[in-house]
């Protein structure tokens, strides 16, 4: 395999990785109905990025591997949500 094509390959589990992040992200902003939220995305999608990207890191390099990365982008991206939001409501001066 070529370095171009490893580094697609790396690129798009990254935008997997992103993609599960930006969905609690997504149901809090409408559940919240847009309050306090702009700040959870990035920090939701960091989230994401670095639970998905710690488990080839830390174990399974194999399909149990990439779906446990599946599973903890998804709940990476749902505590950065959480943690943007307190954040952000920390934050507020109102």
């Amino acid at each position: 395999m070529t370095f171009e094509a490893r580094l697609i390959f790396v690129l798009l589990f990254f935008a997997l990785w992103s993609f599960l992040g930006f969905l609690p992200w997504s149901f809090a902003a409408v559940i919240r109905r847009g309050r306090h939220v702009l700040l959870a995305l990035p920090l939701a999608l960091a989230a994401a990025s670095l639970a998905g990207v710690l488990v080839p890191l830390l174990g399974p390099r194999d399909v149990t591997g990439f779906l446990l990365s599946i599973v903890t982008a998804f709940l990476g991206g749902a505590l950065g949500t959480a943690a943007g939001i307190a954040l952000a409501r920390r934050l507020d001066t109102r």
